[in-house]
C-alpha cells in the first residue's frame, strides 16, 4: 500500500505530533498487526495503558507510599522510527516481516525537511508498537528492574511514568538513573513536565497522596455537569462508575454538584 493511501486526512496537535485518520484498510491491517504482536509478546502488567480502565489502576498502585514522582517521555511516538520498530519486532518474527510492519506502521513526518518516519497517533497498532519498543529499550529495562524492587511502585501509562516510594532521597536519585536510561535509549524525558518527589502530585486529573486518590475539583464539576445533562444512560453509568472507582467518598459530592 502506498503511503498516501493509508490515511484519509491528518492534522497537527503540536510541533512534531500529528494525528493521521486511517483508511478502513489501514485499520484492518493495523488490527492484524496488533493481534500478531499480542500473540508473540506479553506486555508488562504495569503498562496500564494496555489495560481497560488502566489510568485509575495505575494510580491505585502508589497509594501505599509517601512520595511520588511523575515523568513524561517527550514526543514518545515521534521518537520511534522504522529502525527501532524493526529491531524490537525481529525477536518475534522474521526480519522481513518486522521491516514490513515497520513500514506499514510509520508515516513520514510532514513538517520535516529531512526524510524522517515516525509512529503516528491514530493508527490502531501504534500503542502496542510503542510499548514493545519501550520495553526493549534501556529505559524500559531499567523501569522493569525498578518494578521488581519491593520498595518502589512503578506504573506506565503510555508516555507517563509514575514512581513512588517512602524515601524521597532515593526517589531523587532514581530520577537521575531514569534520565540516564532515557538518554541512552534516545527516548528523552520532558523536563518541563517533571513533578516530584512530593507527598502530593496530580496525574490524569486525579490528585494522589498516601492512602488517597481524589478527582480534582474542576474535573469533578465537569463530570457532574455532563452527568446532569446527559440523556444517555450508558454515559451516565460510566461517569458514575468512574468516580466510584477513584474515590467512593466523592460520589455524594459529585451527585450534589
Amino acid at each position: 500500500m502506498r503511503p498516501h493511501e493509508r490515511w484519509n486526512s491528518k492534522f497537527q496537535i503540536k510541533k512534531g505530533a500529528w494525528v493521521f485518520i486511517p483508511t478502513k484498510e489501514t485499520i484492518d491491517n493495523g488490527l492484524q498487526i496488533k493481534k500478531l504482536i499480542e500473540k508473540h509478546w506479553s506486555f508488562p502488567k504495569y503498562y496500564f495503558h494496555l489495560i481497560k480502565g488502566g489510568h485509575v489502576r495505575a494510580l491505585h498502585e502508589h497509594k501505599k507510599h509517601k512520595f511520588f514522582i511523575h515523568l513524561d517521555i517527550k514526543n514518545f511516538f515521534g521518537q520511534i522510527n522504522r529502525s527501532r520498530v524493526t529491531r524490537s519486532l525481529k525477536e518475534y518474527v522474521s526480519y522481513e516481516k518486522a521491516r514490513e510492519i515497520a513500514v506499514e506502521s510509520t508515516v513520514r513526518l510532514p513538517e520535516s525537511t529531512e526524510v524522517k518516519y515516525i509512529l503516528p497517533f491514530g493508527f490502531v497498532q501504534s500503542p502496542i508498537i510503542a510499548s514493545i519498543c519501550l520495553s526493549k529499550s534501556a529505559l524500559g529495562r531499567h523501569l522493569t528492574s525498578l518494578k521488581q524492587q519491593n520498595e518502589y511502585a512503578v506504573s506506565i501509562y503510555m508516555d507517563d511514568i509514575l514512581v513512588s516510594a517512602n524515601n524521597s532521597e532515593k526517589l531523587m536519585m532514581e530520577i537521575m538513573r531514569i534520565k540516564a536510561a532515557s538518554e541512552k535509549s534516545k527516548l528523552l524525558l520532558n523536563a518541563a513536565k517533571q513533578v516530584g518527589p512530593d507527598t502530593r502530585i496530580k496525574a490524569f486529573n486525579i490528585e494522589i497522596s498516601q492512602d488517597l486518590l481524589q478527582i480534582t475539583p474542576s474535573k469533578l464539576q465537569e463530570l457532574a455537569n455532563t452527568y446532569a445533562t446527559s440523556e444517555n444512560d450508558h454515559q451516565r453509568a460510566g461517569i458514575f462508575n468512574y468516580v466510584l472507582s477513584v474515590n467512593p467518598s466523592q460520589v455524594e459530592a459529585f451527585l450534589q454538584s
